[in-house]
């Protein structure tokens, strides 16, 4: 039930307990996208902590968003299962994990009195997702491990940006070190350790490297099919 796309703490960590809700939840006539509906409640409660600022209610709102990370791979696992899977269900849930993401920085912000990097943390993230649903992803990579390693709207990312010119195995590590997975299980540490603000540094770092790096293919991308201007981002 796991995905060559899947990072570290998903693979180790996540896969193994979500495969055993899975398996329970199976039992009942549940389908996958009304799951991924469902523990979409997780963040907003999360939220309601991160927002009250204080050490305890910041460590509650990480973990509780590990809980949600965990729990989020049970919707692909009971659609592989039952043979449900649809773009839909896939648009489904990329978008709840963008959406959660958003609440996420901007009511850490709220809570931390650092608002303006919340916002402007979820402002990366938007322009970031927003060029990459708008971008050319038919490139593909040099080697099967890695392109399979990546969901189809990184591949043009990848492949147009240059990042390949520094090596197969340092792109492949990069994106395993600043996938969604392991950043939750890594925020949760920082809280656990009273240093919740660095969420916020470290994910507002990563969002400008990865909008900045997303800018770049977009534009070798459209000046090499001649179309920078006429070009319309897909829905």
């Amino acid at each position: 039930m796991s995905k060559p796309q899947d990072g570290f703490v998903s693979r180790f960590l996540n896969r193994p307990i979500s495969r055993r809700i899975t398996r329970f939840l199976l039992k009942f006539p549940i389908h996958p996208n009304w799951w991924t509906i469902s523990i979409f409640v997780l963040p907003l409660i999360a939220c309601v902590f991160f927002v009250r600022g204080d050490y305890v209610s910041i460590v509650i709102g990480a973990a509780i968003f590990q809980a949600f990370s965990i729990l989020d791979g049970c919707d692909g696992e009971i659609a592989r299962a039952k043979n449900l899977e649809s773009k839909f269900g896939e648009r489904l849930d990329n978008f709840c994990d963008f959406l959660a993401s958003l609440l996420y920085v901007l009511a850490l912000g709220l809570g931390l009195h650092h608002s303006a990097e919340g916002i402007l943390c979820a402002g990366l993230i938007t322009a970031n997702e927003w060029l990459l649903r708008g971008g050319k992803n038919e490139m593909q990579m040099v080697s099967a491990t890695l392109h399979e390693s990546f969901y189809a709207r990184h591949h043009g990312m990848i492949g147009h940006s240059g990042l390949l010119n520094f090596g197969e195995r340092f792109v492949w590590w990069v994106f395993q070190l600043t996938k969604r997975d392991m950043a939750v299980l890594v925020f949760l540490m920082l809280a656990l350790l009273g240093l919740a603000v660095w969420i916020l540094h470290l994910w507002t770092i990563v969002a400008a490297a990865s909008f900045i790096v997303t800018a770049i293919a977009t534009l070798r991308s459209g000046v090499g099919h001649g179309d920078v201007a006429a070009r319309e981002p897909r829905s």
